[in-house]
């Protein structure tokens, strides 16, 4: 085998994570820059104004999912996979759905009535261009974790407390402006569960794009496997993903592969007991190594 095709099992892939840390770095940056011109311009004498709109809290946060995800990507291009655990994955699909719900308000809604506002140049980039980069980095992710209907019941929760916010400024209240004419031109009572028809639609389409894509990984990740490899390297690879698992994941959540092992397993006749020892070698390793940062960490 050439040293061109020679792939490791935690190197897969390498360009997802160059590609998600781009697309993490301009998240940040752009939610980071509509925070501060909302603090000191546009609301300089009352700066928690800026956070009564949607788009606004929903590009913070990505950003914020964004800002923890850098780390994970700037270890994937070390040869890493880009994985994280699932608490970050809900974050990251929350605040992907939260932005692609702005975006598709934006092109279906507002563009409608005010396309000046749906794409002027302030606009532009919370509106367009951060929720596309958040879409790619979400994709761009492993998360070794299927989402399920309560995951995106879970993605939904920063969107139903806002609208419950809003309603009560808007309606009850009369202290904010029916920004996003959600009780100007049908009642709210009206627009707002097809508003939530709309984002359970919209995190539906992401579950599955998602969900897709680790199938698709898992069997890319099997089809790596039919290479000709001596048992020596397969053993050291199958060390390597699961020291990978034991630095990256959760002591609970770690599991073994016991389906990839037996591909292995089958296709190259080492004994299974013998793939499982030299992962779960890795695992423990994995583990102390994390203990270890983060005991440095405090």
């Amino acid at each position: 085998m050439t040293k061109n095709k020679r792939l490791h099992l935690v190197n897969l892939l390498r360009w997802r994570s160059e590609i998600a840390l781009i697309a993490c770095i301009v998240t940040v940056f752009f939610s980071s820059i509509s925070i501060i011109y909302g603090f000191l311009i546009r609301y300089s004498h009352e700066a928690y104004m800026t956070f009564r709109w949607f788009t606004v809290d929903s590009n913070s946060l990505t950003g914020f999912a964004a800002l923890m995800i850098i780390p994970f990507a700037i270890e994937g291009i070390r040869k890493k996979r880009l994985i994280y655990p699932k608490w970050m994955l809900l974050l990251h699909y929350s605040g992907t759905l939260c932005t692609t719900i702005t975006l598709s308000f934006v092109i279906f809604f507002i563009s409608w009535y005010d396309p000046h506002l749906a794409f002027g140049l302030k606009q532009f980039f919370l509106h367009t261009i951060c929720p596309l980069a958040v879409l790619i980095s979400f994709f761009m992710v492993e998360s070794n974790y299927p989402l399920t209907k309560r995951d995106s019941l879970i993605a939904m929760i920063p969107f139903i407390l806002y609208s419950f916010v809003y309603l009560l400024n808007v309606v009850v209240l009369g202290t904010w402006d029916d920004m996003y004419k959600l009780n100007t031109f049908v009642p709210f009572y009206i627009s707002m569960p097809l508003m939530y028809l709309m984002a359970y639609g919209i995190g539906y389409a992401i579950r599955y794009i998602h969900n897709r894509l680790l199938r698709y990984r898992e069997r890319k990740l099997k089809i790596i496997w039919h290479e000709e490899l001596d048992p020596v390297s397969i053993k050291i690879e199958v060390y390597s993903l699961g020291y990978h698992a034991g630095l990256h994941q959760e002591k609970d959540d770690v599991s073994i592969p016991f389906d990839i092992l037996e591909e292995i397993s089958k296709t190259f006749h080492i004994k299974m007991a013998d793939l499982s020892k030299a992962y779960t070698k890795g695992v423990i390793e994995g583990l102390k190594d994390s203990k270890k940062i983060s005991s440095k960490m405090n």
